[in-house]
């Protein structure tokens, strides 16, 4: 094959043979073969569109996928097995004998020790954290043992793999930052980004995702758990991403900035803190204590609340008919009052109503309500007597307020003249009443 594009087919269907398994291949050592032959591995297109070229065949065999096989040359070789024209081919590639090969410890390195560590980093830089992660996804199963004892690999059920513990102990760090890469791995497996560990054995590889995806699954609050349990809750009730949820999350500043810069973000979070707010009794307080600690919006609170109750006012005198008086009493308008009243349900059912418009809505089916009032003698007389209640109960609280010690220490000349003159009042109105029919309607 001469061509990039076809080179590559080549290559990844090695690269995917290697990957099912180290040892007993069926078809890795033919496809060796021809990667060799056609000379395939120095110039092909990875499955992210990127060209590879490559100087020597243990660059390839060494560099991560997808620009390589990933693996080592020793790994290469118990591949190939008792093939003696394909380790000839290898051989030569590798520019060793044959003999050689069968000592990989003999085989002059290519590289040399600082071209690989630059290999290494080069890797690191293609992959991010997700390389440490692959490292902890395919050695790591979690286990209680302790890192002095550790466990053999039949009691971590067959596999190769050591415990949490021990991989800590070896990699000389600790516990919880080896479990922050398991965990970022586990959620990226749920989601189907990467293989779940299951499929996963010590010195695996796999093709990685783009580095910039790690930080989705990776996070440094790993440690407060309740905090992340707690959007993994919300992300599963309302079917959003945990790993978008969580990224948002952790920048505190970027979501300051996005709703100060964003009608549709500042509504989305204006909607998400009411919600918050019926069961967050702190968050209430907080909001409260906003609210009135600042004019502006203490100024608009009220304004906003007398505009929802004017409009709650018209929709009931139009739809149900039930009206409270200026008296303050409540009565049935009646029929042709209600449809008059219903003129006016457009302007409070529109969210983009100004304040005026509600206003005047409301200014007006009370008229209205004055008018039912006025056409019926007997309401018109209720609507009297209730607003007479009204004032006499008023006067009677106030009066009975009144300390008489406190009173007498303070009275002065118009102090006395007031209460003459309302005594005075109150004999005539009382020698009124007694004098008149009881129950006599006044004629209109």
């Amino acid at each position: 094959m001469s061509t990039s594009d076809g080179n590559a087919v080549l290559v990844n269907a090695l690269s995917s043979s290697i990957r099912s398994t180290l040892n007993g291949m069926e078809t890795a050592p033919a496809l060796i073969r021809r990667v060799l032959e056609e000379e395939s591995w120095r110039s092909f297109t990875s499955p992210r569109g990127e060209q590879v070229n490559h100087d020597s065949f243990e660059s390839f065999v060494t560099t991560a996928p997808t620009r390589g096989l990933g693996k080592t040359i020793d790994e290469i070789v118990r591949i190939v097995g008792d093939e003696e024209d394909v380790l000839r081919l290898l051989a030569e590639a590798l520019g060793v004998g044959i003999d050689d090969l069968r000592s990989p410890e003999m085989i002059p390195s290519a590289l040399g020790a600082v071209e690989h560590d630059a290999k290494e980093f080069g890797a690191y830089a293609r992959a991010g954290g997700w390389l440490f992660g692959l490292m902890v996804a395919r050695n790591v199963k979690p286990g209680n043992s302790h890192p002095s004892t550790g466990k053999s690999s039949a009691e971590l059920g067959g596999t190769r793999k050591v415990t949490a513990a021990k991989f800590a102990m070896m990699a000389g760090t600790g516990v919880p930052r080896v479990m922050r890469f398991y965990k970022a791995w586990e959620r990226a497996a749920q989601a189907g980004v990467v293989p779940d560990f299951d499929s996963l054995s010590p010195g695996m590889s796999v093709d990685l995702p783009e580095p910039e995806l790690w930080a989705e699954y990776f996070t440094t609050y790993e440690r407060n758990s309740d905090r992340r349990e707690s959007i993994a809750q919300q992300a599963e009730i309302t079917g959003t991403s945990y790993a978008e949820a969580l990224k948002v999350a952790e920048r505190p500043g970027a979501l300051r900035t996005a709703i100060l810069g964003d009608a549709k973000t500042a509504e989305a979070a204006r909607v998400a803190l009411v919600d918050r707010m019926q069961d967050d009794l702190d968050l209430q307080r907080s909001m409260a204590k906003t609210l009135v600690q600042a004019p502006e919006l203490k100024k608009a609170l009220a304004s906003e609340s007398r505009r929802v109750e004017r409009a709650e006012f018209v929709r009931e005198a139009a739809e149900q008919g039930k009206v409270k008086t200026p008296a303050g009493q409540m009565i049935d308008l009646p029929q042709s009052a209600r449809e008059k009243a219903s003129a006016h349900l457009t302007v409070v059912n529109d969210p983009t109503a100004e304040p005026e418009a509600i206003e005047n809505a409301y200014e007006a089916v009370q008229a209205i309500i004055v008018d039912a009032i006025h056409a019926d003698p007997e309401l018109q007389t209720n609507e009297q007597r209730n607003r007479y209640h009204k004032a006499l109960s008023s006067t009677v609280k106030s009066i009975e307020s009144i300390d008489p010690d406190d009173l007498i220490a303070v009275a002065d000349d118009d102090l006395r003249q007031t209460i003459s003159a309302a005594q005075k009042r109150i004999n005539e109105l009382a020698e009124l009443l007694a004098h008149s029919q009881p129950n006599r309607l006044r004629a209109v």
